[in-house]
């Protein structure tokens, strides 16, 4: 695992804040592909993705990358992940509380959402 980035540090500090469930660091998920996700919550098949660059025309971003990232999600759906997506200006804790919360209702409640 290499350096972690800012988005990902910021991640790491309010998730850790609101007491989140233990995650996973680059979860290696697909049985044939190197694919991995950010975090992940294997127990619940959550995936949290940080999509950094999105202002600077990143890898994310760029026709061929996106195009790499659908094929990447749409296989981890069709595997039976939830995948959370998250640009830098959606690290909130509100939004991480969101994640939080429908983690948790999955552990009790499987395939469904939180009330709200």
């Amino acid at each position: 695992m290499g350096e972690r980035s800012i988005l990902e540090r910021r991640f790491i500090l309010y998730w850790d804040g609101l007491d989140g469930p233990e995650l996973c660091e680059e979860l290696k998920f697909h049985p044939t592909r190197k694919w991995r996700f950010d975090f992940a919550h294997e127990q619940t098949q959550v995936a949290i993705e940080i999509e950094g660059g999105v202002w600077n025309q990143s890898r994310h971003t760029k026709p061929a990358g996106f195009i790499k990232d659908c094929e990447k999600y749409n296989a981890a759906t069709a595997l039976g992940w939830r995948i959370f997506r998250l640009p830098g200006y959606l690290i909130t804790l509100p939004n991480l509380q969101q994640i939080k919360d429908f983690i948790e209702c999955q552990t009790t409640t499987p395939n469904s959402a939180p009330a709200h």
